[in-house]
C-alpha cells in the first residue's frame, strides 16, 4: 500500500512494471498525483491475478497537464499486454489523457473490470469547432482516441509509447515494436465490464498548476470517446452499465462516424457488446447509426 500523500511527477517518465501473476492488489491508499508538463505517469502491465483472487489497482486521483503541453506528456497511461483477471476501481483522471493516447490501452487482455471511474477533460484548452474540423480532416485518431483501448495484440499496438526496458523481457527490439508477447493473430481483449463511472469535461487547475502552486487552468470542454475498438482482429465481449458519458468530442463535419461515439466496437458481433442503463448527455450522432446495425463495421451508442 502507498503512504496516503501527495505525489509529483515533475519530468520525465515515472514508470511502473507490473510482471508476474500474484494477484496482489495495488491500494494507492487515495493518494493524489500531480502530473507536470513534461512528465507522464506510465503503467506496463503483463500481470494478473486469477479468478477467484483478481489484482486490483484503486483509489488514487491524478491531475495530469494534457491540454497545455505538447501530445504524448503530461498524461497518464497503461498499457496491459495479455494481463489477466484485474479490477481497476475508485481512479479519477483530471486532464490526464493526451489526444491521439489512451488512458487504458488493452492489446488480448481478459477479464478486466473499470469500476467507479471518474474520467474529465480532453482536448487542447479551449478547443474550438475549427479546431476539431482540422484535426478531423488531417489526424481523426487524435479525437475518437478511446480512454479505454480494446485491442489485438500486434505490432506498434502500443505506439510510441509502448513496452521497453533493458532486460529485453518485455520488448523484442528484433521486432521493431511488437511486444514480445504478442503475435500477428492475437485475440483481441475480451470480457471487459466497465459500470459505474463518468466522463465529462473538466474545468480545473492542471498538475502543472498543483506542483507550482499556480492556477493554471484547462477548460476542456469535451470527454474523450469512453470505450471501443478500431483497430485489431475479433469481437470482444464487453459489458456496459450504469455510466454517464457527457460532452463526448466532435467534429461538425460529420454525424456519422461512428468512431466519435463514446461506446464503438469494429467487428461488431450480435449479443457480444452488453449497454444497458447508461445516461448520455450533449451528444451528437446520427440516430441511423445508433446501436446494432446490419452489416455495418461498426456498433456504436451516443444515445439510448
Amino acid at each position: 500500500m502507498f503512504p496516503q500523500k501527495v505525489y509529483k511527477v515533475t519530468e520525465g517518465n515515472l514508470v511502473i512494471n507490473l510482471v508476474g501473476s500474484s494477484g496482489a492488489d495495488i491500494d494507492f491508499n487515495n493518494s493524489t498525483f500531480y502530473i507536470g508538463i513534461t512528465g507522464n505517469f506510465l503503467i506496463r502491465m503483463i500481470s494478473g491475478g486469477e479468478s477467484s483472487n483478481y489484482e486490483t489497482i484503486k483509489n488514487a486521483s491524478f491531475y495530469g497537464s494534457a491540454s497545455n503541453t505538447e501530445e504524448g506528456k503530461g498524461r497518464f497511461g497503461l498499457n496491459a499486454l495479455k494481463a489477466h483477471n484485474v479490477h481497476f476501481e475508485y481512479l479519477s483522471f483530471y486532464d490526464a489523457q493526451s489526444m491521439g493516447y489512451h488512458l487504458f490501452d488493452l492489446a488480448a487482455v481478459d477479464n478486466f473490470i473499470f469500476n467507479d471511474l471518474e474520467v474529465r477533460g480532453f482536448g487542447k484548452a479551449g478547443l474550438s469547432s475549427l479546431d476539431r474540423d482540422r484535426l478531423y480532416k488531417s489526424n481523426p485518431h487524435a479525437l475518437y482516441s478511446e480512454a479505454i483501448q480494446v485491442d489485438s495484440a500486434y505490432e506498434g499496438c502500443f505506439g510510441t509509447y509502448g513496452f521497453s526496458d533493458s532486460t529485453n523481457i518485455i520488448f523484442n527490439k528484433e521486432k521493431k515494436g511488437l511486444p514480445k508477447n504478442a503475435d500477428s493473430k492475437s485475440k483481441i481483449s475480451t470480457n471487459i465490464t466497465l459500470k459505474n463511472s463518468y466522463f465529462g469535461p473538466y474545468t480545473g487547475v492542471i498538475g502543472q498548476g498543483k506542483i507550482d502552486n499556480e492556477r493554471y487552468m484547462a477548460r476542456q470542454y469535451f470527454s474523450a470517446t469512453a470505450i471501443g475498438s478500431h483497430s485489431g482482429t475479433g469481437t470482444p465481449k464487453v459489458t456496459i452499465m450504469d455510466n454517464t458519458f457527457e460532452n463526448t468530442i466532435y467534429s461538425e463535419l460529420t454525424t456519422t462516424d461512428s468512431r466519435l461515439y463514446p461506446i464503438h466496437f469494429r467487428n461488431p458481433k450480435l449479443d457480444f457488446i452488453y449497454q444497458s442503463k447508461n445516461n448520455f448527455i450533449n451528444q451528437h450522432g446520427n440516430s441511423k447509426k445508433n446501436g446494432y446495425l446490419l452489416n455495418s463495421r461498426y456498433v456504436a451508442w451516443y444515445k439510448n
